[in-house]
């Protein structure tokens, strides 16, 4: 099977020789009004250049032409070959897409009435029925408003029960470690709920004294994580905290500095994991059925998947005795498993009563 390391692509060609370039002295010497024409008529050129490049990877994905060069998919090789990040070549091939199928919204891009911006929020939207309408509306609301308009037309054109149901399968929670260590949690909440928890942070932030120089934003945060933590000092729910040689780091492998975790152990119900000078986790295997807590925690760190042969589930996993719990199965760490729900019942499926293992 082909893999990214493996991808080809037609050399690139040399760059325009008559493209024109700019010291950034002579910029420095231009009048703000110069200046600030310039900058619009450089982004007209910039939605020129996106355009004629999104009707490029549309035809080459309609081709096919990637599967050729060795990528897996053509978001796959758009990133690889143009050096960009998976997602924004994602982003890009959605909305090349979009203009294949939507003559109308291809027209108002070509044309400059509708930025590569606001496609990136209508593409999600458009369909045969509506992509007269939508073009429409985007061509006449800045692109930071877009949003609110497009849920405004959805409110006032479509049933609301389609709408709640929508809204329902689409909400979701997700997490990410940025590269200064910083946690970004990105929230996806139907308008009511939304509503109750926007309301909750921000009478917290009004009836709190807000500490000095502290923005907006960081008030909010505060209020946020008040709300959910009860203040900090009544957590009821565990926090693993893994100690490495090389350092400390959350469950997920957010690096968590010494003096962070000496902040926190007085005020949570924290559990330290503490690994070897090999880095695996020390094992405690007492002759129990199930699982220790600490045997769960030193699992969880080694099997961060579900171990079925091809599965990469990773989300709310169970224990599992790779030989049923018996004399000849007994609850230590090189007998358990970490299986997703569907494979550990599909296991269980096959034992007797007396034999089946239980989950934790």
């Amino acid at each position: 099977m082909p893999t990214q390391a493996t991808v080809a692509s037609p050399p690139p060609s040399a760059p325009d020789a008559s493209l024109p370039g700019r010291a950034r002295g002579r910029a420095a010497d231009l009048e703000p009004k110069q200046l600030g024409a310039e900058i619009i008529g450089l982004t007209s050129h910039l939605a020129a250049g996106t355009y004629e490049l999104l009707v490029l990877i549309g035809e080459l994905d309609a081709r096919g032409s990637w599967a050729a060069w060795g990528a897996l998919s053509c978001a796959a090789w758009l990133a690889e070959a143009c050096d960009i990040d998976p997602s924004t070549a994602r982003r890009q091939l959605g909305v090349a897409k979009a203009m294949r199928c939507h003559p109308l919204l291809d027209e108002a891009m070509r044309d400059g009435d509708v930025s590569y911006a606001k496609a990136r929020v209508l593409v999600a939207h458009l369909t045969a029925d509506n992509a007269s309408a939508l073009v429409e509306i985007a061509a006449r609301t800045p692109a930071a408003h877009l949003g609110k308009a497009i849920a405004a037309w959805a409110q006032r054109n479509e049933d609301p029960a389609v709408i709640a149901a929508r809204q329902h399968d689409e909400r979701c929670v997700s997490w990410r470690t940025d590269p200064d260590g910083m946690i970004t949690i990105t929230a996806r909440l139907t308008p009511e709920a939304a509503g109750n928890m926007i309301a909750v942070v921000d009478q917290a932030v009004m009836a709190d004294r807000a500490p000095a120089g502290a923005s907006l934003g960081q008030q909010r945060a505060d209020a946020l994580v008040g709300a959910v933590t009860n203040g900090g000092g009544n957590v009821d729910t565990e926090v693993v905290i893994h100690v490495r040689p090389d350092g400390n780091t959350l469950a997920d492998g957010t690096p968590l500095a010494d003096h962070a975790v000496t902040k926190t152990l007085p005020t949570a119900f924290v559990s330290l994991l503490v690994h070897d000078m090999e880095g695996m986790p020390i094992d405690a295997s007492p002759r129990r059925r199930h699982p220790s807590r600490r045997q769960r925690r030193v699992i969880d760190e080694r099997q961060t998947e579900c171990q079925h042969p091809g599965c990469t589930a990773h989300d709310f996993l169970q224990y599992d005795h790779i030989r049923p719990y018996g004399p000849d199965g007994l609850t230590v760490l090189h007998n358990l498993q970490r299986l997703c729900g569907p494979h550990n019942r599909a296991k269980g499926a096959v034992r007797t009563p007396s034999n089946a293992r239980s989950t934790s």
